[in-house]
């Protein structure tokens, strides 16, 4: 299992990072929900490895049938490698050619508050909330927990997913 395991999980974060890598510099180019689906979407298509993962296992390793709770620890083992590997990335993104994102992210959220209509306090109190968030993530240990919690979901659910689909009893013999 921890073949199976180790291989499709960093081929999935391979293929997720090496997208992010090759897209993140087009971002400041289009809109952000548009950025932000195609984000999604690449990391949808990255994790349908670990799809490919637990079948091979599924097939190879336990002869053909697999429980839903293996199915699930296999693939959700999977989609943690392939997290960590888009988290390193995003890192090593971050310490060379995104080295004012938390600076540019705070400011459009800023100027988000500015526009909404929210006046004297209320509006320092969010600017304020704002700039403790752009504080904190330049702790390397506090931003690569953020990143995680972008993939991490999507990849639990395509795990559940991968489970329900791939699940099949042993045939009685």
């Amino acid at each position: 299992m921890k073949k199976d395991v180790w291989k499709y999980g960093l081929l999935s974060g391979l293929a997720l990072a090496i997208l992010v890598a090759v897209t993140v510099p087009f971002e400041h180019h289009t809109n952000a929900r548009w950025a932000m689906a195609f984000s999604y979407t690449i990391m949808v298509l990255s994790f349908l490895i670990v799809f490919v993962g637990v079948k091979h296992y599924r097939d190879t390793e336990c002869g053909g049938s697999i429980t839903f709770g293996r199915a699930l620890a296999v693939g959700a083992l999977m989609m943690l490698i392939s997290c960590a590997c888009y988290v390193a990335m995003w890192e090593v993104l971050m310490a060379t050619v995104e080295k004012n994102f938390a600076h540019e992210y705070t400011a459009g959220l800023v100027k988000r508050a500015q526009n909404s209509g929210l006046q004297g306090a209320s509006l320092e109190a969010k600017i304020a909330e704002v700039r403790k968030f752009e504080a904190m993530y330049s702790n390397p240990l506090y931003s690569a927990a953020m990143t995680l919690l972008e993939p991490l979901p999507v990849g639990m659910v395509m795990a559940l997913v991968t489970a329900g689909i791939l699940r099949r009893k042993p045939e009685d013999g």
